[in-house]
């Protein structure tokens, strides 16, 4: 099993994606915040001003940060759960040709998964489960974007074809 997973095809750039780094991508999310119908950025945002208040505290009262001490806040950072990330934007990334129609998901086991090129943008790629990258039928399982194969999803992609 290969921890990249690349986009080819019917592009004008073939894009090598790896997903052992998206847990530092901004445009990440908890996969149940990708299936509410109102997802809780209130939460999150509140979380943000908090930091951002004990970070001002801590600069103006002489507390300079560390490599060591931002790693350890790092570590501490929860990242438990399931996770997950829009394919939309690694498809922009690839730039389709105008002609391009379909997505083909080639697995691990020989098997095709053709997706008409709306599924595709609209899919969610997850790459971690209980806060740990997918290794068995990993890296990534491809859920579509309403959640009706979040209990089955497409698993083992080791390539992206557009078609």
């Amino acid at each position: 099993m290969s921890d990249v997973i690349l986009i080819t095809g019917n592009v004008y750039h073939t894009i090598t994606l790896d997903p052992g780094v998206w847990i530092f991508d901004d445009r990440k999310k908890r996969l149940d915040e990708f299936f509410k119908n109102h997802p809780v950025e209130d939460e999150a945002l509140a979380y943000q001003e908090k930091i951002g208040k004990q970070w001002d505290k801590e600069l103006s009262e002489g507390f300079v940060p560390t490599k060591e001490s931002e790693q350890i806040f790092v570590h501490k950072k929860d990242i438990s759960g399931d996770w997950g990330i829009p394919f939309a934007p690694f498809l922009a990334n690839a730039k389709p040709q105008d002609t391009a129609s379909s997505v083909i998901c080639h697995l691990s086991s020989t098997e095709q998964i053709t997706l008409s090129m709306q599924e595709a943008l609209g899919s969610i790629l997850c790459f971690a489960l209980d806060g740990k990258p997918i290794r068995e039928n990993g890296p990534i399982h491809l859920i579509y974007g309403d959640g009706s194969n979040q209990e089955q999803p497409i698993k083992g992609i080791i390539k992206f074809e557009i078609m």
